[in-house]
Parts: C-alpha cells; sequence; structure tokens
C-alpha cells in the first residue's frame, strides 16, 4: 500500500497522522508512507524523528 498523509503545523494534526501511519505499517508492513508538510512547522521535526518521510510544499497563512 501507498499512503500520502498530509498533516501540518500543530501536534494536534501531526500526532494522529502519525499514529494512523503507525497502524498501516503495523498491518501491512510494506506499505510506503511519505508525509506532506511545510518546510517551517513542527513537523520538521516530529515527522523524520518518527522515522517517515517528509515532503515538503510552500504555504502561508494570509
Amino acid at each position: 500500500m501507498r499512503v500520502i498523509i498530509a498533516a501540518a503545523g500543530t501536534a494536534g494534526h501531526i500526532n494522529p497522522g502519525l499514529a494512523i501511519a503507525n497502524k498501516i505499517k503495523e498491518e501491512e508492513k510494506d506499505s510506503e508512507i511519505i508525509f506532506i508538510g511545510t518546510k517551517t512547522r513542527l513537523e520538521n521535526d516530529l515527522v523524520p524523528r518518527a522515522g517517515y518521510e517528509l515532503k515538503t510544499i510552500d504555504a502561508y497563512r494570509p
């Protein structure tokens, strides 16, 4: 299974995404999971620390 999870900004968004990713990996060990997030928020620390790849996009808040 190949999965993309978009979660950014706060741990309130990122941690549930990580929990889902971990459950998928538990059930289907060969799954490929990447996260989509921003370059400047908390996901830059939490996602790689959990062992998942993070692809970044440019985003801004008006």
